[in-house]
């Protein structure tokens, strides 16, 4: 009954992901082998030839042809778009694995989708208990333009909706999405970030064409006010604007004062603004613009809320064509660039949770467009607790878990878990319907200890807490010789790297067997923590594969934030199959990992695959992605941590609740605890799920002893 009942749920989400897959022509690539070669001006004005070929290049264009397929139709109107469909998507997919295409090595001459189709693939993910494939970064970026940059782009410069040439195609791509469908998965995309590359549209954009006016946070600067700008040797380059040539475009009210973001405590991506040199329009004008890039010059922004909606409606193309043209059952959005871009006002630190208002409403504004279309978003920002709740609200279906997953590695780090304890009340008390937060291990390339989900503009103390806990994590890392892998507060590890360095190994490149499988553990138990929360599990191909960080050297970088970020941008082989190809599309180099073929280590008991696999099938049996939180008992040890769940009535283990009872700390640990009586009603057992071991209460206190580093998780059964 159960296989039918799932079988059931999986045919209709299908098909509902399915009914805006209509008839528009597929985006192909132009005809012309290049457009480079046609960027000469002529006559003192733009090659319209070029112009004409930026045009069929360029994602506000193709948006026109894939938005018209929904305006004006009965397809935006087939899908209820307010309420989140939480449940139906933990009964499809209940754990994920999340993947970069850039970063994936794929066979000699093949594609990166190829080698996915792959039943070894597909089969091994189906016996891990993976039910749902993310993959990132899957399309054209700003490199195949040969833009300098002050930063090597990793993939997230999205300039089309093509794939890239690597990642292979449409009609692969949907060949992929019916295999994994057969096999009883879904498939996520991910939409085109607020942040491009400088592709085609942006180049648009600088020569003025008036249907891309708009598009970007870009302004154009009056000719007599150009001796304020920075000198450029060539149209192709963007230049930082300094501080004093920002005063000057201020006071003629060129530019905003500093923007709200500035201003708060919070840490975020840096906006800056940036100038172009000189370009010629098709009128024979030559134009100068400033506008803000995200990080660097090569990710200029989206103006969401200029008038001409322009931006809206290339967010919009790309939601059409992934979850209506390509059939993708989800796609992950990132807001994070829209936040408190409002010019700074009086006090702006202080005047709430409004600086989010506009990415707050971007996030809503795109998960009720992806359910009218039949899909899910997943949101994976790490924001101020009381922004994502808002932005849960008629808004995304599912949130990534930044603060229970930093907490737990900061726990993991120091032996100390109060501040895991301490978000996870914070959630319980702002009301977080839990069963819609996505649990990973580690969410981001870095672990951010600046703690962003712990801002209050009105609370003080946090700020003294925040800056507490990072000096007592960074240490820690320190004292273990990870101090050189921090920018700032983010720590720059892959997850197996982050393990070994707190074990006290420093160096990756010859570990031992017996460190192996200590890092192995120590994955593991991060990993049992995060699949026995409610809502989504979600393993990402660095913690299978145990990826490490590159050799210093292999690449070449300008910054040492730069080589940070590359150094945790290796390539592996999620496909077992790459065979001795070392080098991804856009020359990222294979990485060292510490654990072998997956599909291999998936069928062996003491890997950290095969350990996933076993918690992964308890987690399903016990119904914990529909349990609820209900009591954080007080411990005696700042190590150790309890929490008490409710279960969902029907599960194939005939349990009323769960207890997990994490000790991060390396000594052993002994508690008492009680449970409300709620939970109990009555005499009850507690039975560890992976063990047998069962405890049972005197004088309604249970007693428990936890190995250094333990993980353990209790069924609460009636005794009769």
């Amino acid at each position: 009954m159960r296989i039918k009942k799932y079988n059931l749920l999986l045919i209709v989400a299908l098909l509902m992901t399915m009914q805006v897959g209509c008839s528009a022509q597929k985006e192909t690539r132009s005809a012309a082998s290049t457009g480079l070669s046609l960027e000469a001006e002529t006559m003192g004005r733009a090659n319209p030839g070029y112009v004409q070929w930026l045009e069929k290049q360029a994602m506000l264009s193709a948006s026109k042809e894939l938005t018209s397929v929904v305006s004006g139709t009965n397809l935006f109107w087939l899908g209820p778009y307010e309420k989140p469909r939480v449940e139906l998507m933990l009964n499809l997919a209940p754990v994920w694995i999340t993947l970069d295409a850039t970063r994936t090595i794929a066979p000699s001459s093949a594609t990166v989708l190829s080698a996915l189709q792959r039943n070894t693939f597909l089969s091994t993910m189906k016996t891990l208990g993976v039910r749902g494939v993310h993959i990132k970064s899957m399309r054209e970026s700003g490199a195949i333009w040969g833009n300098p940059s002050e930063q090597r782009q990793l993939g997230d410069d999205t300039v089309s909706y093509l794939f890239s040439k690597g990642f292979g195609d449409e009609a692969g791509f949907d060949t992929f999405v019916r295999k994994a469908n057969q096999q009883g998965m879904i498939v996520g995309d991910t939409s085109v970030p607020f942040a491009t590359g400088r592709g085609a549209d942006y180049f648009l954009s600088t020569r003025g064409i008036e249907s891309y006016k708009g598009l970007y946070c870009m302004v154009e600067v009056p000719r007599e006010l150009w001796e304020a700008l920075p000198e450029i040797t060539t149209r192709t380059r963007a230049v930082r604007v300094d501080d004093i040539s920002l005063d000057k475009l201020r006071r003629a009210r060129i530019l905003p004062p500093p923007l709200v973001r500035e201003a708060a405590v919070i840490p975020l991506t840096p906006l800056h603004w940036y100038a172009t040199g000189v370009v010629q329009g098709l009128d024979g004008n030559g134009r100068r613009f400033v506008f803000l890039g995200y990080g660097s010059e090569a990710r200029p922004l989206l103006n969401w809320n200029d008038p001409s909606k322009a931006a809206r409606r290339l967010i919009s193309g790309s939601l059409i064509q992934e979850i209506g043209m390509l059939h993708a059952a989800v796609t992950s959005v990132s807001v994070s660039p829209l936040y408190g871009l409002e010019p700074s006002y009086p006090n702006a630190e202080r005047s709430g949770f409004a600086i989010g208002d506009t990415a707050v409403q971007a996030a809503r504004d795109i998960a009720q467009e992806v359910r009218r279309y039949g899909g899910w978003t997943f949101l994976e920002d790490n924001l101020p607790l009381p922004d994502l709740k808002a932005a849960s609200e008629k808004g995304v279906d599912f949130i990534m878990n930044h603060a229970v997953a930093t907490a737990a590695q900061y726990a993991y780090a120091t032996g100390d878990a109060t501040l895991l304890d301490q978000s996870l009340y914070s959630i319980l008390q702002m009301g977080f319907d839990q069963k819609r937060f996505i649990n990973r291990i580690q969410p981001e390339s870095y672990i951010d200890f600046s703690f962003p989900f712990m801002f209050h503009p009105g609370h003080e103390r946090n700020r003294a807490m925040r800056e507490q806990y990072f000096e007592t994590v960074r240490q820690k890392i320190s004292q273990n010789g990870g101090d050189v892998f921090f920018h700032g507060k983010q720590l720059y590890l892959t997850p197996a790297a982050f393990v070994a360095t707190v074990q006290g190994i420093r160096d990756f490149r010859y570990l031992t067997k017996e460190q192996k499988q200590s890092v192995s553990n120590g994955l593991s138990l991060l990993g049992h923590f995060q699949a026995m929360q409610p809502g989504l599990f979600m393993l990402s191909a660095d913690e299978l594969l145990g990826v490490l960080p590159l050799s210093a050297g292999l690449l070449e970088y300008s910054t040492e934030h730069d080589a940070l970020r590359q150094n945790v941008a290796g390539a592996y082989d999620v496909t077992s199959r790459a065979g001795g190809n070392i080098l991804t599309e856009i020359g990222l180099p294979k990485a060292s990992t510490v654990f072998g073929k997956l599909d291999v280590d998936v069928r062996m008991e003491e890997s950290f695959a095969g350990s996933m696999r076993r918690i992964i099938n308890v987690r399903n049996a016990m119904g914990m992605p529909q349990a609820t939180l209900v009591q954080l008992p007080r411990t005696q040890h700042n190590g150790l941590l309890i929490q008490v769940f409710q279960l969902p009535q029907k599960n194939s283990l005939n349990a009323t609740a769960a207890v997990n009872i994490f000790n991060f700390s390396d000594k052993p640990m002994k508690e008492d605890f009680s449970l409300l009586k709620k939970v109990t009603n009555g005499k009850v057992a507690l039975e560890e799920v992976l063990t047998g071991e069962k405890l049972r209460a005197v004088k309604k206190v249970f007693s428990v002893s936890i190995p250094p580093r333990t993980g353990r998780t209790y069924v609460v059964r009636p005794i009769k």
